[in-house]
This record gives structure tokens, sequence and C-alpha cells, in this order.
């Protein structure tokens, strides 16, 4: 994993054991093999002293965003507090931290993932099949934008563009993924699985969203399936052309090494959320059925049940501004027929459930198991992010 760059900063004139108690305050406090030291383009300033300050300042004037590290003696935490102070006046993300808090070597080890996914985003290729849904009204992001923030590129792939599904030799990896029973909506399934899989290789994509409608109104088909099992295969993949979920799934899986669930608010209560969709990777589920798609009743899709007991929530807006992040405790897995196939009730802090009331950043929201929100709460305000 990529080693963080440090910078220690000390007063003018500061002798050679200054730096040297500075070196072993991170030996003692920073895991082993996570840093390397630096003069230039640091991710972290580490405050060995006061009287630094413009050391600092000067340091990261052409910065990004910088981690401004201190510790318990020596006016490291004035100084660290007061460039702190000038850097949120100039609008630059940073985050105060002293090495000798409790929790601090978590911290570090969430910091190299974050400037891991970073640079594991960089350059990566996004395919929209088709344009983002006509519903989806505030869960488009532009190209530009796409590329200003993750280093994402966007590739527009139109229908028209690609050969019929029908064209295609049904997957033999997806009939065995899905149990080996032949049937003629499976099989159907299999050619769409065979063209998704085409067009991410001829089209060099690391991940995928589609505008799936299109799809099943003309074919009567869907693309809910192969969506699916492209989750389990460790490539994202969404649905609807929803930019912003696709996005929030690519950023999660350069994080975590997992991609996340993404569906539908359907129903919002005081202390709960129920939550569905027809799209979850099988891995994330027990007990499934392959069903109707939800809305349409033709094709395929996955019942089953959510297989963990505590899922991180989280999602963007569209402009890659702001972010929710929260957690819920599985509460029930319905299977009603008023929605779409694998459904989830999660009790939620109720102040989180106002949020989605009041200030929704749109209907899709995306579910991790276990609870991530250190890591994800890191990487969102690197990014720039202000979680609401």
């Amino acid at each position: 994993m990529r080693k963080i760059r440090i910078q220690m900063l000390a007063f003018a004139g500061a002798g050679q054991e200054v730096y040297d108690k500075g070196m072993e305050l991170l030996e003692k406090y920073v895991p082993e093999d996570t840093f390397v030291f630096t003069h230039a383009n640091a991710d972290v300033l580490f405050f060995i002293t006061g009287g630094s300050e413009k050391f600092a300042t000067d340091a990261c004037a052409k910065s990004h965003g910088v981690l401004l590290w201190s510790h318990d003696g020596d006016n490291s935490n004035a100084a660290a507090t007061e460039v702190k102070a000038y850097l949120d006046k100039k609008h630059v993300p940073n985050f105060l931290a002293n090495i000798q808090e409790p929790g601090f070597s978590f911290d570090v080890i969430n910091f190299q993932k974050t400037l891991a996914a970073k640079e594991n985003l960089h350059n990566q290729q996004l395919g929209l099949v088709g344009a983002v849904s006509d519903w989806l009204v505030a869960s488009d992001i532009t190209e530009k934008r796409l590329r200003e923030k993750l280093g994402i590129y966007l590739v527009p792939i139109s229908w028209d563009a690609l050969r019929p599904y029908s064209d295609f030799e049904p997957s033999e990896d997806f009939i065995k993924h899905f149990g080996g029973q032949r049937n003629e909506n499976l099989t159907k399934a299999a050619r769409v699985h065979h063209l998704m899989t085409s067009t991410i290789e001829e089209n060099h994509l690391d991940a995928i969203t589609v505008e799936c409608f299109p799809l099943v109104k003309q074919h009567a088909v869907t693309a809910c399936l192969s969506l699916s099992m492209l989750n389990d295969m460790d490539v994202p993949a969404g649905c609807e052309g929803d930019l912003t979920s696709i996005t929030g799934m690519m950023l999660a899986k350069a994080l975590t090494g997992e991609i996340p669930w993404m569906a539908n608010t359907v129903k919002v209560q005081d202390d709960r959320i129920r939550f569905a969709h027809c799209t979850i990777a099988s891995k994330m589920v027990r007990n499934y059925t392959i069903m109707s798609h939800y809305e349409t009743g033709l094709g395929t899709a996955i019942q089953g049940e959510v297989n963990a007991e505590e899922l991180t929530v989280f999602r963007f807006d569209s402009e890659l501004k702001k972010a929710f992040l929260s957690i819920g405790q599985v509460i029930d897995r319905p299977k009603l027929s008023n929605a779409c196939r694998t459904q989830v009730e999660l009790a939620m802090p109720e102040e989180d459930i106002n949020k989605m009331k009041s200030h929704p950043l749109g209907n899709h929201h995306l579910f991790l198991k276990g609870d991530q929100r250190a890591l994800l709460k890191l990487a969102f305000e690197w990014y720039g992010m202000e979680l609401i």
C-alpha cells in the first residue's frame, strides 16, 4: 500500500536533536512501514514544535489537501491549531490529529487506504450505457465533475451502437453462477450478460451503469441478474444510468475492496427505513430466488435475504460536494409484493432519518456490510465533500 509522505516541522534553527525527537515520536505512535519522510509534496505535516507555522503554510501553498499531526508537548498542538485555522480560511481540506490520542494508528491505516483509493480511481473508465433515466433528476454527474473530483473518465455508449442482445450466445458462466438450470428467461438473461461483458471488454471499462428500461420495453428482458453477477465479479455495476450511485460504488470498492448494494428508499418512518432493489450481488444475500423484475413483471431479478446484521448507509449529491453517511441495524428482511425484490428494513439513528426526510441527496442509497463509517468519513472529507 502507498506510504504516507510526512514532512517534519520545527522552529527556525532547530538542531538535529529536535528532529530526532520527532522521529522517535513517529516511530512510537505511527504503525511501522506506513510512512516515509519528504521535504516537498507532503501528505502530512508533523509539528514537532511551535514556531513552525510559517514553514507549514509555505509547505502547503499549492496543496489540495493535507493532514496536520501534532503531539502533546513543545507547543505542537498550538502550531497545528493555528495552521488549521489558516487552511480553513483558504478552503484547503485539512484534518488535525494528535498522534498520541487513542486509536490513532487505526486512523493512519484509513488514511493510507484513502490515498491508495485516490490513486486507484485515477484514469478509471466508467461506461454509461444509454442515458441517465428520466426520473433521476438529482443523480446526474457531469463528465467534467467526475474527472476533476475523482479522476474518472466517463464513456457514453449508445444502445444503438451495441449489437442486439439476441445476437450473443448465452454465457455459460452466467448459467452456472445462477444454479445451472436453463429456462427461457434465464437463457435470455445469459445473453444480456454476454452483451454486458463484451461491452466492458471492448471499451476497457472499470465500471458500468445501464439505462435498463429500454431493454425491458423493447425486448422484455432485464439486465438485473447480469449487474448482480458483475458485482459478484468485483466489477461495479449499477442500473438506471445512475451516475451518482455508480460513482459511490467505484469509490467504495477502491477504499474497502467491497462493492455496495444500490437500493431505493421505500418507506421512511421515525426510527426505521425500508430499502429495496433488484440488482443485489448474490454474495450479499442468502436463500435467494430468481423472480421477475418488480416494476414490469418481466425478465429476471434477485429476491434474497441480506446476509448482514449491520449496514453502512451512504450516498453523494450530484455535484460531489455533499455526502450522507449513517449506520443501520437490520431488523427485518421483508418480501413484500409492492417493492423491488430484495428488501431490508433498517433501524437508523433518528437524526440521520430526519436528514433523509428534510434534506435528502437523492433516492438511491448504497450499503456496505459492517460499520465502515470511519474510513468513509475520512475519504469523503479528503475529497472535499461536506457531511450533512
